[in-house]
């Protein structure tokens, strides 16, 4: 996964990021209202060791590290199942021991003899409580263990510096930790999408997505940017635009490609959700604009995207096929260009293209003309395209950015290969003139100005 596939799904899914972390952070503070509180009371010892009358002041060091190494040492004890056991005993629970030790905790400050002893409890009576039923069972314990077997006094005394008391807030649920996690989990569910739907995305996005990942398609020749004004004739109606530009570009580059014959042409879009109709009418516009005598056929018998664009009518393609009527006849005249519109038709738009007659007319348009143009139906899943293109010397792929898919590509290339037909390239229609996905070249494209008199 490239930095730009991530980059383009955090800019089209950031939203989906700020939604689950606000989500999360709704939950977690809706958790606390259905979470059992939980209570804390902590009791603070301290362990000494009686030092004989009129010890000297080493005797005092030592006696104070003996305590601290003992206060480390009855953490071990505190939580051993003979104290809590005696807990158990004490309140009359009928919990086990496991149970219980996980409501009891001891700690030991390092190098002091200071002991926490603290208990949890559903309410701040019964937190106290059970942390001074540990107090006593801790103490006592610590008391029969430190009395010498022989009798006499144990060397080890345990003093109560802060009684357990009742708590005034719990300490569960913590209405910012809570939320905290809550925002922590959608913000992680959120990078999660983002990273999912980033590898899932295998749409053309531009120039630059097209033949990624081994993916074997022709060549980009050009892109056509998506502020383009949308004008069905932009070559001719807005001369001097960005979009009229990147035509006349397109026009350019298949003009001079070694080795293509520009006789016929056929402009066909690589799936149904690709349009290439504006790009074959201003493609044939600026062939005009350079001198060339074009006629210009709407081969795509099953929508005439041509013929609705330009708002031509009469037999067209479909007749002159039929035998109703000449091309001659047929023809429209827009802005220099022939054009034979598409016309109505009952019948399978492949058998009309499948048979001889729609091979003859185009052989015939092409010795009438220097260059005949066919925008051609989608090369899937439909036959149609075979019939325009094998009648054509040159093959052009049209995908708009953001529909196709490379995988749809790459079988369109392979579809039109497989019948000996190779597309000499591919032209990017709607190409980003700006964020990650834009074209180097078609992002600097600007609405030329008249030179000065």
């Amino acid at each position: 996964m490239s930095a730009t596939t991530l980059l383009r799904a955090i800019r089209k899914w950031w939203w989906t990021v700020v939604a689950l972390v606000v989500i999360g952070a709704a939950a977690g503070f809706g958790a606390g209202f259905v979470m059992t509180p939980v209570y804390q009371s902590t009791a603070q010892l301290v362990v000494t060791y009686d030092a004989p009358a009129g010890a000297a002041s080493s005797d005092l060091v030592q006696a104070n590290n003996y305590a601290v190494q003992k206060a480390y040492a009855y953490t071990e004890i505190a939580m051993s199942p003979r104290v809590i056991e005696e807990v158990i005993a004490s309140l009359g629970l009928a919990d086990t021991v496991e149970v219980v030790s996980r409501d009891l905790s001891i700690e030991a400050p390092l190098n002091t003899p200071i002991l926490a002893l603290s208990a949890d409890g559903p309410t701040a009576a019964a937190a106290q409580e059970k942390a001074q039923a540990f107090v006593d069972a801790f103490s006592q314990t610590v008391l029969d263990i430190e009395t010498p077997s022989g009798g006499g006094t144990a060397p080890i005394r345990i003093d109560t510096l802060q009684e357990p008391l009742a708590p005034e807030e719990p300490v569960s649920p913590d209405p910012l930790v809570n939320i905290a996690l809550g925002m922590a989990c959608g913000l992680a569910v959120g990078l999660i999408w983002i990273a999912v739907a980033a590898v899932r995305d295998r749409r053309v996005h531009g120039a630059a997505s097209v033949g990624v990942d081994g993916d074997e398609v022709p060549r980009v020749i050009g892109s056509i940017p998506a502020r383009a004004s949308g004008s069905a004739t932009e070559v001719a109606d807005a001369p001097l635009s960005a979009g009229a530009e990147a035509y006349r570009t397109v026009a350019a580059v298949l003009g001079h490609m070694p080795d293509t014959r520009l006789d016929i042409v056929a402009v066909v879009p690589a799936t149904p959700r690709d349009r290439s109709s504006a790009l074959t009418v201003n493609l044939a516009l600026a062939m005009t604009e350079f001198g060339v005598r074009v006629a210009l056929v709407d081969a795509n018998l099953r929508s005439g995207s041509v013929t609705e664009m330009l708002a031509l009518d009469g037999p067209g393609l479909a007749g002159v096929l039929r035998g109703e009527t000449e091309a001659a006849a047929a023809l429209r005249t827009v802005h220099g260009v022939d054009v034979l519109p598409v016309g109505e038709t009952t019948q399978s738009p492949a058998e009309l293209m499948s048979g001889s007659a729609f091979t003859a007319l185009v052989k015939a348009l092409s010795e009438s003309h220097d260059m005949v143009i066919l925008d051609a139906a989608p090369a899937l899943p439909l036959s149609d395209t075979i019939f325009a293109a094998s009648a054509a010397g040159s093959t052009l792929l049209a995908v708009t950015a953001g529909r196709a898919t490379r995988p749809q590509l790459s079988a369109a290339t392979a579809g039109l290969r497989a019948v000996g037909i190779d597309p000499v390239g591919v032209v990017v229609v709607d190409a980003p003139v700006g964020g990650v996905d834009a074209d180097p070249s078609t992002s600097l494209y600007r609405d030329l100005r008249a030179a000065r008199a």
